[in-house]
């Protein structure tokens, strides 16, 4: 991404990594209309504390948990997958 693509007022939300990994999870940013993530320094120790947090940052931004998993949704499926990739289809 650079800042040619990123809209002039994007939207924007938080989202857990969802990493099935690990369950040290990363708090990211989803931006509208572009595929992928911004990582941030934020984590929690487990998915449910991450819910947590992405609720409470998303709600100040006007989101209520649907309205931002539907919008990291998109952004999810927009992403292409990397070579090796086991979710690569």
């Amino acid at each position: 991404m650079t800042a040619q693509t990123l809209p002039d007022c994007p939207n924007f939300c938080f989202v857990p990594a969802y990493d099935v990994e690990t369950d040290v999870q990363q708090i990211r940013i989803v931006i509208e209309g572009l595929a992928g993530h911004v990582p941030t320094a934020l984590i929690s120790l487990n998915l449910d504390d991450a819910l947590s947090i992405c609720d409470k940052l998303n709600r100040r931004l006007g989101y209520d948990r649907e309205d931002w998993t539907a919008m990291a949704a998109v952004s999810m499926q927009a992403e292409t997958p990397e070579p090796g990739d086991a979710t690569e289809h």
